[in-house]
């Protein structure tokens, strides 16, 4: 296959007569630093792409069946921003409303916190979707297409302001994953998008079943490529649909540019580049095999699987004898390194990069010689009640973008903070269920939540 960046590249990399009278300082003198240039002549600019960049985006727009891909350098957080930024776009256009504050986007409350950075930078409002089910954790909100008709019927009776999109996180960070094609035939009877934040399930295109949001009927997704294909980190894609609104990726590269470095890595978009040949299909569909088998195994022996997504295994530990930190310290010492690990959850990703059977192998191996050791009292958790507590969405007193310039103060996290206005939005890793964001009252639940993971502080609206 012909890769229009990596051929690039590497020819300007193999020509030792020229004279690098242009960034970067290191002028291509080191290994490590080989593939980095800048936008010299025949290397196209990422947000003016019209050769080589434009060329290989269109063949990654041919592997994903979209309408058009954009690349960005900056990750899935560059690619939220510029999607809300194309839903605003838009409206606008529909509508002829083009004043801040007059939008409103509906999103599951496991949102990335760029989303809301999103908000706060293009002065929309949120309306947070509920989770319709008791299965509390930090990373899930369930949302129905029934549920998003009722909730979107009842935001239309309340509010004035046009609704832009409706945004979901499909899957999320432990694995579940949204009925797409449902909740995106509702969207589109509101006569809205459906953006779908896709970060972790690039691969969902390869699995066999196609699952990848856009070809269940999503507009707008960010694809971060670099979590689940072989891409450099940075490395994602904004995807529109071909059945999306006509125009809708017109002003795309001007609203990634408003949210990334006009220096963007060329290494990276080499990575994303070499990525068309890398990814095979048919690996990424023995590697769902392979890990099926061993959800299967895990179960044999008693483990709780949380969530469907193919190349994601997270393990529930809520009601085991068993803390998630602990194990997790455990799986480290024996040199697997898991992804994220909490009291509750121990999430790990896989992809055909991996060694099958021998990880697998391993891995069990490893759950086994845990799960038969007597976990340390100190290791123990100290708040059980926590861990089947239903998240209730605070009273929202302000909208993220009317508190960014309001004065606050930092409190030590306590009983007193109940009635506070946050000032700060509780984020933090994983994307996550956000306890509290910027503009809201904190209440018991809310303290009860940042105690049980550790937050010490919060800045609150004097």
């Amino acid at each position: 296959m012909k890769l229009p960046i990596s051929d690039f590249l590497d020819r300007y990399d193999a020509d030792k007569e020229i004279i690098r009278l242009h960034m970067p300082g290191h002028k291509g003198k080191f290994e490590d630093c080989s593939d980095d240039i800048t936008e010299v002549y025949g290397a196209d600019s990422l947000y003016e792409a019209d050769s080589i960049i434009y060329e290989s985006e269109k063949l990654t727009s041919q592997l994903f069946d979209t309408r058009r891909t954009f690349y960005s350098t900056e990750g899935s957080s560059q690619v939220i921003k510029s999607m809300c930024y194309l839903a605003l776009k838009h409206a606008s256009e529909v509508t002829g409303i083009y004043s801040r504050g007059d939008y409103v986007i509906a999103a599951s409350r496991n949102a990335h916190k760029s989303f809301i950075n999103a908000s706060i930078l293009l002065g929309f409002d949120i309306a947070w979707l509920p989770s319709e089910d008791d299965d509390y954790s930090i990373c899930k909100c369930s949302v129905t297409p029934e549920g998003l008709r009722a909730f979107l019927t009842n935001l239309k009776k309340h509010t004035d302001k046009t609704l832009a999109a409706v945004f979901v996180t499909s899957p999320d960070y432990l694995g579940n994953m949204l009925d797409i094609k449902g909740l995106a035939e509702v969207a589109h009877e509101f006569d809205t998008l459906l953006i779908c934040d896709n970060a972790h399930g690039s691969y969902l295109k390869f699995v066999g079943e196609d699952l990848h949001p856009i070809s269940l009927g999503a507009d707008m997704t960010t694809d971060s490529a670099h979590k689940t294909l072989p891409v450099l980190t940075g490395g994602a894609y904004m995807h529109i649909s071909k059945n999306a609104p006509a125009g809708l990726e017109n002003p795309a590269r001007q609203g990634m540019l408003l949210f990334g470095s006009t220096s963007p890595s060329y290494k990276i978009m080499k990575s994303m580049d070499k990525a068309l040949e890398r990814i095979n299909p048919q690996q990424y569909k023995e590697a769902a095999e392979h890990l099926a088998k061993l959800k299967s195994d895990l179960r044999d022996i008693g483990m709780k699987i949380y969530g469907k997504e193919p190349l994601k295994l997270t393990l529930d530990l809520r009601d085991m004898d068993l803390d998630g930190n602990y194990l997790f310290k455990e799986m480290r010492a024996r040199k697997i390194i898991c992804e994220y690990g909490e009291p509750d959850f121990v999430v790990t990703m896989w992809s055909p990069f991996n060694r099958f059977p021998e990880d697998t192998d391993r891995f069990l191996k490893a759950v086994k010689e845990i799960m038969a050791t007597k976990e340390p009292e100190s290791e123990k958790r100290n708040n059980e009640n926590i861990r089947h507590k239903k998240f209730s969405l605070p009273e929202v007193v302000y909208q993220p973008y009317e508190t960014i310039f309001m004065q606050k103060k930092i409190v030590k996290v306590n009983e007193d903070l109940i009635g506070e206005i946050a000032a700060d939005n509780l984020t933090g890793c994983p994307p996550a269920i956000t306890p509290v964001i910027a503009g809201e009252r904190i209440d018991k639940n809310i303290v009860d939540i940042m105690n049980f993971y550790g937050v010490e502080e919060i800045g609150v609206i004097k």
